[in-house]
């Protein structure tokens, strides 16, 4: 694989790294965040999305997870967030678990982050989420929680990894909300998968 020079150019100082990992999770979010989207919208979401991945995988491939020591903490939950967003690069999301995992066995990231990236390639699988961390809308609007393994142990997991109870978080995203009433009334009843 030939190097990417603008990865060259940022691999010099974790600060000039950390400076391109805040530059590409300002563009991910101002895609995401285009209200009522057009078709040329999503067109250069798709491409802001595919260049993050080129880009992150070089990164991986060569450095390994970028980690607090090297980009700082939010240098490293930007570098998770990429990867969080590359849906459409399962493999990627897959590299990235077993390197953030060895990171977070180090002190070198969050574990939540964790919690919320082997949820989101459970989901891609088909299969219950681990952790709770990853919901959907209904028709309406509202947000209920995907099915989730072993329900009666989830905030058990959960702050294993220093994830807040599934109550919790769903007080807060509420009060986020200033009490528009986003969550389905149902959002705790946390159904345990059916066995294989």
């Amino acid at each position: 694989m030939r190097a990417d020079p603008e990865l060259a150019k940022h691999t010099l100082t974790g600060a000039g790294l950390a400076a391109e990992l805040r530059g590409r999770v300002e563009r991910d979010q101002e895609v995401r965040l285009v209200p009522h989207k057009t078709a040329q919208d999503i067109a250069h979401w798709m491409e802001v999305d595919s260049d993050n991945q080129r880009w992150i995988w070089q990164v991986l491939r060569e450095l390994g997870w970028p980690g607090i020591a090297l980009v700082g903490e939010q240098g490293s939950a930007d570098a998770w967030l990429l990867i969080q967003h590359a849906d459409r690069d399962r493999p990627l999301q897959r590299f990235a678990l077993a390197l953030l995992i060895e990171a977070v066995d180090g002190g070198d990231a969050d574990p939540s982050h964790i919690a919320y990236l082997a949820d989101r390639i459970h989901l891609h699988a088909g299969v219950p989420t681990r952790y709770g961390t990853q919901y959907a809308r209904n028709k309406q609007g509202r947000y209920r929680i995907l099915p989730v393994e072993a329900g009666e142990t989830l905030d058990i997991r959960r702050a294993d990894l220093g994830v807040p109870s599934v109550a919790e978080f769903e007080r807060e995203a509420f009060a986020l909300y200033e009490g528009v009433d986003m969550l389905e009334s149902t959002t705790l009843v946390l159904p345990n998968p059916v066995p294989n």
